[in-house]
């Protein structure tokens, strides 16, 4: 075997890949990758130094042996794009987060993850992260990683290497730990995933225990196969606890469909929920769809609704261009090419419904809305194993460009994660998103003078006291009393990281009636930092180096606040995001928003957290300002607390 190793000194781990020699007599690229890991290392000062890889016989059809290479760690430069306090991998390529689960005081986050490509083009594993407070992470080796066919011999063979897609974790607990699948002595962790077979088309559900804790996990056993004929897009298993058993929530096609197991390795179908009238090649489809109990908590009762929550699956323009035949060859019909083209019209959301689950059955009591309607945020899943709180995260990101956002060494991102509550107003149930307390740590150790202003005038100059605030990463509470403005084409704007080369993101409401407004985030060319915002600039690095070109990040537009995938239409502009968002309080004339920004993204919550936005952006390194202003009137900043976290 060869042997060949990359290195990010940043932090202490190690990538590692194998390569077999097999591939030249393939007549193949000489090292054709066997295996793809990151693994932990404490890395010598001397950043020279000597590793020995030792195989086992018989690992990924090996005969074994051991090797020693001399390393010399590169050092690669800090990112002016790399969050502060949002998860990101240190390298490589990562989308949806899986397996959220909370175990024995620890949170852990697995993640769609190619660990040596910022393309999503290489062998896929489960990231792995874990964190105390759900702010500051620590990375974990890859689990769930399977050969390519490259390295096995015969089609047979071929036929059975995989890649593990996503799925979800549960915690198995008493004697249940002690029996198959777990056979633990304690606790047992268990992932149950979709298993992709690409080489004949096959997904199905696959389980894995592990008995430390979900560091690592045994061999999977397949526990719900896709039966002839098999169905498209069946994946995507959620499982969660229920009356003495486990219910699987799972996207089949254009519908989700419900399971019961009473061990976790037999299932029956109980009941399926549509929610497209059709699937065709391009979409939509559904993706990781969750099923939640939740409080109502404005309600003196205790009553409780339950939430779908799921994702609008699509065909990405890139993947337009790869599609091939059973020999590998590209198709000479262009006419499923056409029809994948006509993806275009869609892009990367997620949506809720609230609704009432007996056991086998939900039955929508809501139109679906959307969970976020900024142009980043899908996939999202919620941690289990957190008694008296649902917290759920998502991948900021959108498929429309994910392969082209300009950051390097890595790809991806987690958004804030965020505490779910439920209420009822004007006759219906929202459910909210609040940043989850833990983010309070941030806050008390702020670097440098907390900004603090209460009753301050706002006109069409920002204030004083704001032209010194400089942070490319912060935490700002706003209450803005809008009474002062007039009737017709009168807004608050916030220029978020703007300065002399750009405007930054433009945070805006716009006022549409007495007490109703728009909320939008705007990044486009002419308002949120020309070419900045635009996927444009390069930066090096040791996985690749992006190469420029022109393009708006794109962004859905939702026309009215309770409209659900049948009634959004998309931005003219591209570029801007907006939701309704009523002022409430004295004279109906309060508007309150949280905002964090981060080194390359916003997330905004307002409407007591019904209406969340949440984009990446790329500003200039030297864009740190803070701009508030009023048009057509007056308004009056209530309270504005900015936290900065970095005065780099």
């Amino acid at each position: 075997m060869d042997f060949a190793t990359s290195v990010a000194s940043s932090d202490a781990r190690i990538g590692v890949r194998l390569l077999s020699k097999k591939g030249l007599e393939q007549g193949r690229a000489k090292g054709q990758v066997v295996l793809e890991v990151a693994v932990p290392l404490d890395v010598p000062k001397d950043r020279d130094f000597n590793l020995t890889l030792k195989i086992a016989p018989n690992l990924y059809y090996s005969k074994g042996g051991s090797e020693t290479v001399r390393l010399k760690v590169q050092e690669y430069p800090n990112s002016s794009w790399k969050p502060l306090f949002h998860f990101a991998p240190s390298w490589g390529w990562m989308n949806d987060p899986n397996g959220l689960v909370y175990v024995n005081g620890t949170y852990r986050l697995y993640y769609q993850a190619v660990p040596f490509s910022r393309d999503n083009e290489g062998q896929l594993n489960w990231g792995h992260a874990v964190s105390k407070d759900l702010v500051h992470w620590s990375q974990r080796r890859d689990t769930m990683f399977n050969p390519p066919m490259d390295l096995l011999g015969s089609s047979d063979d071929q036929n059975q290497v995989w890649s593990p897609f996503s799925g979800s974790a549960v915690v198995v607990s008493g004697e249940a730990a002690k029996q198959p699948p777990c056979d633990c002595s304690k606790l047992c962790v268990t992932s149950i995933f979709t298993k992709n077979t690409p080489i004949i088309a096959l997904q199905d559900q696959w389980l894995a225990a592990s008995c430390d804790g979900g560091e690592s996990f045994k061999a999977p056993e397949s526990v719900l196969p896709n039966l002839t004929p098999s169905k498209p897009d069946f994946r995507d298993p959620k499982v969660f606890p229920y009356k003495e058993r486990w219910i699987m929530v799972l996207a089949v096609g254009a519908k989700v469909e419900l399971y019961e197991s009473a061990n976790l390795r037999q299932w029956k179908l109980l009941s399926s929920i549509s929610l497209y009238s059709s699937l065709t090649t391009d979409g939509p489809f559904v993706e990781t769809p969750d099923l939640i109990e939740l409080p109502v908590s404005n309600l003196k009762t205790s009553q409780t609704k339950w939430v779908l929550t799921y994702s609008e699956g699509f065909t990405p323009p890139t993947g337009c261009q790869g599609f091939r035949d059973s020999t590998g060859m590209p198709l000479a019909d262009p006419k499923p090419k056409q029809e994948c083209e006509k993806s275009r019209k869609f892009s990367s959301r997620s949506f809720y419904i609230v609704g009432e689950f007996d056991g086998k059955q939900f039955k929508p009591e809501s139109q679906p809305r959307p969970l976020d309607f900024g142009s980043d945020f899908f996939a999202p899943q919620t941690w289990s194993g957190t008694p008296g709180r649902r917290i759920l995260a998502g991948w900021q990101n959108n498929w429309r460009y994910a392969h082209q956002v300009p950051t390097t060494p890595w790809r991806g991102q987690l958004s804030i994660p965020r505490d779910l509550g439920l209420i009822r107003d004007d006759g219906t149930y929202w459910l909210t998103q609040t940043p989850v307390p833990e983010l309070a740590v941030l806050r008390n150790s702020a670097i440098g003078r907390v900004t603090r202003l209460q009753d301050k005038l706002l006109t069409n100059k920002t204030p004083r006291e704001l032209q010194n605030f400089r942070s490319t990463a912060f935490d700002a509470d706003l209450v803005i009393d809008v009474a002062g403005l007039s009737k017709v084409n009168s807004e608050v704007k916030i220029h978020l990281r703007s300065g002399n080369t750009g405007q930054g993101m433009v945070l805006a409401w716009r006022r549409t009636g007495s007490n109703k407004g728009k909320l939008s985030l705007t990044r486009s060319a002419s308002e949120a930092g020309g070419s900045t915002s635009e996927l444009t600039q390069p930066e090096s690095g040791f996985i690749g180096q992006w190469l420029s070109g022109s393009l708006p990040l794109a962004a859905s537009t939702t026309q009215r606040l309770v409209s659900g995938f049948r009634n959004t239409q998309l931005s003219k502009r591209l570029q801007t995001a907006q939701v309704p968002v009523v002022a409430r309080g004295t004279n109906n004339s309060i508007l309150k928003l949280r905002i964090l920004v981060d080194r390359s993204s916003v997330e905004v919550f307002a409407g007591d957290g019904r209406a969340v936005l949440s984009s990446l952006f790329f500003p200039n390194s030297s864009d740190k300002e803070f701009k508030i202003y009023a048009i057509g009137g007056d308004a009056k900043i209530v309270r504005l607390v900015i936290y900065p976290f970095s005065d780099d």
